[in-house]
């Protein structure tokens, strides 16, 4: 697996790295509605020429499964016009990272404790209107944060996965209890319910 990974990425098999995708998005949670109905090519990145794609979010994910067809080895289902990362297929090849026009998805350690799954740069007043889970810059998890993981990086907050993990459990997952809205600060682990929810859509 680990030569197949580094003929397609182009890199030496030593250097494949225990890594998975992520999608710091949670769209579907925050029932984001359509801004227009989208009339053309069926690609996140075509429509997303178009008004930054026809969802309200401009950061969100726009659904139409490019990251998935582009995905060589089948870890990326979607449910509900949303991205569900199988961990188990994914091999953290990266080939979803560089196709997803909005950036949102990236590659974290296996083992990684929590994940932010919003990518907004726009206000609260915004936010909250147009999603009811994404995050709304309040600075609660950077505060919180004993690892001094949690920052805010060109308008997005993000983890530092190699603190976070450095540091260990001792925090007992501040950054979650300290979040006020759902779903943005969560246990990675977590997404393994939507993979439940791809396998009764499955069957």
């Amino acid at each position: 697996m680990a030569d197949a990974v580094a003929e397609i990425t182009g890199k030496k098999p030593g250097a494949v790295e225990d890594l998975v995708a992520a999608v710091h998005c949670s769209r579907v949670q925050g029932h984001v509605h359509k801004k227009y109905n989208y009339i053309g090519y069926g690609a996140c990145s075509g429509a997303d020429l178009a008004f930054a794609g026809p969802m309200e979010c401009q950061y969100g994910c726009v659904g139409f499964g490019e990251c998935a067809k582009a995905c060589p080895f089948d870890a990326i289902t979607m449910v509900d016009n949303f991205p569900v990362i199988t961990k188990d297929l994914c091999v953290g090849c990266g080939i979803c990272v560089k196709t997803c026009p909005k950036g949102i998805i990236s590659l974290v350690p296996r083992n990684a404790r929590v994940l932010i799954r919003c990518s907004t740069k726009d206000s609260r007043k915004v936010t909250r209107t147009i999603c009811e889970n994404g995050c709304i810059h309040c600075g609660a998890c950077i505060r919180e944060c004993p690892a001094n993981a949690i920052s805010e990086v060109d308008g997005v907050v993000t983890i530092d996965q190699n603190k976070c993990m450095e540091y260990g459990p001792a925090c007992k997952e501040i950054c979650i209890e300290a979040c006020d809205i759902i779903h943005v600060v969560q246990p990675f682990h977590l997404e393994e319910r939507m993979e439940k929810a791809k396998e009764a859509v499955a069957s």
